[in-house]
């Protein structure tokens, strides 16, 4: 009898089990039916669910859902970061009318006033003056400079980086971090939580200890597939250095994996900062910070008249953004640009949309040129990208690999007008999943000297060719289809 009900207990519980996972199949199913992405992305969730039902149902828990869906949470969200907007950074755009209005009419007619167009509608922030801007193709250009300005800085200092490592930069970092906050300097700190999840945390701790806010971005759970790829310093809302580097001595010299690390970032200063202030306050707000940190530390704003300064249009894109911005401002770029456009990052992983861009840009006959990292530092990216390269160099599409280390530059210049830099890649998590902020350089002397450093990098690559793809094996074919395949899980 006990055996019976046992038996019996069992097996109804089985059903249950049954019925629950029918249940969440289904209801996965009918999200995915009615959600608002690209199809190919949809069908391979469906294609996971239904073949590996449990394992594919926790996956897309983690990886798969949709956040840009309409919610009373994303809602909510939204509307904070537009109070943010609306408070802090409308009146230093109210001011700076005039020179708004110069510039967009110095781009009339050029591959610049559509792009700014897809920015302004998309992004919401028109060009706005830069009074100085400082490339930096190397980290032993910019952190030095970092560390000195830092140094002065009489008010505030914020930082936010996807990584924050612990060696012999970080150790002068957070030294020069402490002596001004003796000084009575606010310092606030925002990180990546996965992507730092294996670097030690004494010194974070430390600058805690002694009054610095360091908070951890996505952190939760449900948010564990995107990222906070954003890397910013903002020195009492005078100056912003972005780009690509992280904070890290291998952002240096290349750690003890590349013997070259090359990257690009900027500082800019003038009423642009603005821009990065508003998106770090709003970055707070949504990861769990109390305090105001637009309107209590944006600077009064201060008007330029025309021409005084250099355009420079900011431009933010996430998975909470209702518009894929920095991907459709690429798109417009290679659909408009004349003579050329020449890409570096270190990914390549493109959508639909994007890919079909670059490929009819070069079909068109622009000069376009994609440049990527040839020393990988992961192996499924770098063999998703290769083999999207067949297609590209059938279109004309000149493709380089930087052998000489590793390439981390996010950059398209748009032929002698203007230069796009930050710190999103030419790939699906950098354009759909993650935090992303770039400027858009509207000035010819920026684009052009450039154009020089991308001539330069290209002394240090390979060019790609149909037969270096017909060389490969039959064996690495196969894994960069399989690795491609996967990335529309993304």
């Amino acid at each position: 009898m006990g055996s019976f009900f046992t038996q019996t207990f069992f097996s109804w519980g089985f059903w249950v089990v049954d019925i629950i996972l029918l249940l969440a199949i289904a209801g996965v199913v009918i999200v995915l039916a009615t959600d608002d992405r690209d199809p190919s992305t949809v069908l391979a969730w469906l294609f996971v669910v239904l073949l590996l039902p449990v394992l594919g149902l926790i996956a897309y828990f983690f990886i798969g859902r949709n956040f840009r869906r309409d919610s009373p949470r994303r809602r909510k969200i939204m509307a904070q970061m537009d109070a943010v907007a609306e408070e802090a950074l409308a009146p230093v755009m109210a001011v700076n009318t005039e020179f708004t209005d110069e510039a967009r009419a110095d781009l009339a007619g050029t591959p610049g006033a559509r792009i700014e167009s897809v920015g302004l509608t998309e992004g919401g922030v028109a060009p706005l003056p830069a009074d100085t801007v400082d490339i930096y193709t190397a980290g032993s250009q910019k952190f030095p400079a970092l560390l000195a300005e830092m140094a002065t800085a009489e008010k505030y200092i914020h930082l936010m980086y996807l990584i924050w490592e612990q060696d012999e930069l970080t150790a002068k970092v957070k030294d020069v971090l402490l002596d001004r906050m003796k000084a009575g300097v606010k310092v606030h700190i925002l990180y990546d939580w996965l992507s730092c999840i294996s670097y030690k945390k004494d010194e974070l701790k430390e600058l805690a200890a002694a009054g610095a806010v360091v908070m951890p971005c996505y952190k939760r759970l449900p948010q564990i597939n995107y990222r906070n790829h954003m890397k910013m310093v903002i020195i009492d809302g005078k100056s912003v250095y972005s780009g690509g580097m992280n904070m890290g001595q291998e952002y240096i010299d290349g750690g003890p994996r590349f013997d070259v690390w090359r990257d690009t970032s900027f500082r800019l200063s003038g009423p642009v900062v603005a821009p990065y202030l508003m998106l770090y306050a709003s970055t707070w707000l949504y990861n769990g910070g109390k305090e105001d940190l637009a309107t209590d530390y944006m600077p009064a704003p201060e008007e330029h008249h025309r021409h005084e300064g250099i355009p420079v249009q900011v431009l933010h894109s996430s998975v909470q953004t209702t518009f894929k911005t920095i991907r459709d401002v690429f798109i417009t770029a290679l659909l408009n640009a004349r003579e050329r456009i020449w890409i570096q990052s270190p990914y390549f992983v493109p959508d639909e949309p994007l890919i079909t861009a670059l490929c009819t840009a070069a079909a068109s006959g622009t000069d376009v040129r994609f440049m990527m990292t040839g020393v990988p530092d992961k192996k499924i990216p770098f063999n998703a990208a290769t083999a999207y390269f067949p297609q590209l160099l059938r279109s004309g599409v000149k493709v380089y690999q930087f052998t000489a280390g590793f390439l981390h530059a996010k950059t398209t210049t748009v032929d002698d007008q203007l230069s796009i830099i930050g710190t999103c890649n030419w790939d699906i998590r950098s354009q759909i999943l993650h935090d992303e902020v770039v400027s858009i350089f509207y000035d010819s002397g920026i684009a052009t000297r450039y154009a020089e450093q991308y001539e330069r990098d290209i002394e240090q690559c390979k060019r790609i060719t149909a037969e270096d793809l017909a060389a490969l094996g039959r064996g690495q074919r196969f894994k960069n289809s399989v690795a491609r395949l996967f990335s529309r899980l993304l």
